[in-house]
């Protein structure tokens, strides 16, 4: 199972009321995961999260439901890093000098629909 999966099941399973997912796609060897929180549910946020056997416990549903966890909390000092794309998507940890991940249609559309 990919990525992507676990970690919607893990969203799905811990965080549902607090985090809504709007989209979910592969990006290369990572998952991008562009969500709402309850918290401040007019805020678009977006993540690139790539799984290595060093993160969380060394494996991948262990990863996943760490990045739920973090889905779901206060950005705390990673809202220092983020930078709002001309979608409107505020991307979370995506370094100065690389592009922030393009969205696919069908998220697109659904960012168009709010």
């Amino acid at each position: 199972m990919h990525l992507v999966q676990h970690i919607d099941d893990a969203v799905d399973r811990y965080w549902t009321v607090d985090v809504k997912i709007i989209g979910i796609w592969e990006n290369g060897p990572a998952a991008c995961v562009v969500h709402r929180r309850s918290m401040d549910p007019t805020t678009i946020l977006g993540h690139r999260f790539e799984f290595t056997p060093t993160s969380a416990d060394g494996t991948i549903e262990g990863y996943a439901r760490d990045i739920a966890i973090n889905l779901a909390e206060p950005l705390g000092t990673l809202a220092a890093t983020t930078r709002q794309d001309e979608h409107g998507i505020v991307w979370v940890v995506i370094p100065a000098d690389r592009p922030t991940p393009e969205p696919p249609a069908e998220v697109l559309e659904k960012l168009g629909d709010r």
